[in-house]
């Protein structure tokens, strides 16, 4: 034992003063490891500490083509964007973590995401929870649904876009399967997307733009109790479009033997179609307004269903020299003041427009 506790003595002492260069390389070394050690270290504790809890700034898993991507959020905004990886992988911003729950086997069938502001405060499986602002890959073929109690949710390149909002914007683009949006107070947008669709807004306005069906007998739906409903391009043969306080506005073509329904009880109902549709109108106006056509409606025009009955041909006027747009023609009231209607055919009938505003005008223009 006295051998050796000399021997270590020299090694500590005299070894140093014959090497001393060596020596103190060897240390910055050594010095150098220790504290990338101390470094991974304290990575590992943070990433078990966050895997014990289940949340993490970011998290990944993978997943099915169709993967059901399921979230509740109190307060955030949403933003989810199909991707060709079979992953469902979500980051939070700023302080937020977030946990996905997968299931239905491997690759996962479906994934719920968890959000919390902080992992002391994170919420049971199926609350909902707060985050600045919450990104979401998913694979395209996936179904999301998202409850919002207070933030705008963005959805892209998805197959079916579900939206529940209480609060905030919702923007839904390039979904190609279907669209179904309920907001309480916000607006709702939808674009270049496919397959049946419904969208409801309490108080917001409604914008579609080229949207176009997936199989026979997909509808689409809008309706606005304070709100305007815009509709452009909308290629379902099944068309609904009403709002209580609000205008309508349908432009683009309309489909062989398809059906219009568009209906206010304050504002004005105004489709802009191609100079060659052909459709048949029945159209009403309770209170105030006027039916206005820039079409030659052959029509049995009825202001007063007990007085009136008479076919009658309401043709276009021709242009004027300078070449502006031809004149409007309007369905007579009754001289009661009660409802105004007009039922006719443009050219074959091929499509049915069913128009009616309790105060307000219902105008038919050519594009």
């Amino acid at each position: 034992m006295k051998f050796l506790f000399s021997t270590i003595l020299f090694a500590l002492f005299a070894a140093p003063l014959a090497s001393a260069q060596t020596g103190g390389h060897v240390r910055k070394a050594e010095v150098q490891k220790t504290v990338r050690a101390e470094t991974e270290r304290e990575v590992e504790r943070e990433a078990e500490t966050a895997a014990d809890e289940g949340f993490a700034p970011e998290q990944h898993v993978g997943a099915a083509a169709d993967v059901a991507v399921s979230l509740c959020v109190a307060s955030g905004d949403v933003v989810v964007r199909g991707w060709d990886r079979l992953d469902v992988q979500a980051s939070a911003s700023e302080s937020g973590v977030v946990r996905l729950d997968a299931g239905g086997g491997t690759p996962a069938r479906r994934v719920e995401v968890v959000v919390a502001e902080d992992k002391d405060a994170s919420p049971f499986a199926g609350g909902c929870g707060s985050t600045g602002t919450l990104e979401l890959m998913v694979p395209r073929g996936a179904s999301v649904s998202i409850q919002a109690r207070d933030g705008h949710v963005e959805i892209a390149e998805v197959a079916d876009a579900h939206v529940q909002s209480l609060s905030g914007d919702v923007d839904i683009r390039r979904a190609s399967r279907s669209v179904e949006v309920s907001c309480l107070s916000g607006d709702i947008s939808v674009e270049d997307s496919s397959g049946p669709v419904r969208l409801a807004a309490v108080s917001g306005n409604i914008e579609a733009r080229n949207v176009r069906t997936v199989a026979q007998g997909d509808n689409f739906e809008a309706k606005s109790t304070s709100g305007d409903v815009t509709l452009e391009g909308v290629a379902h043969s099944q068309v609904s479009g009403a709002t209580v306080s609000g205008g309508v506005l349908y432009t683009g073509a309309l489909a062989r033997g398809g059906i219009y329904n568009f209906q206010t009880i304050s504002g004005d109902v105004t489709l802009e179609l191609p100079a060659d549709s052909s459709f048949s109108v029945h159209a009403k106006v309770v209170a105030g307004g006027d039916i206005v056509t820039d079409f030659p409606v052959k029509s049995s025009s009825v202001t007063n269903t007990s007085t009136q009955t008479d076919a009658q041909s309401w043709p276009m006027p021709p242009p004027p020299p300078d070449g502006r747009k031809p004149g409007k023609v309007k369905s007579p009231k009754d001289k009661n003041g009660s409802e105004t209607r007009l039922d006719g055919t443009v050219g074959t009938g091929d499509a049915v427009l069913n128009l009616s505003s309790f105060n307000g005008s219902l105008r038919l223009k050519r594009q």
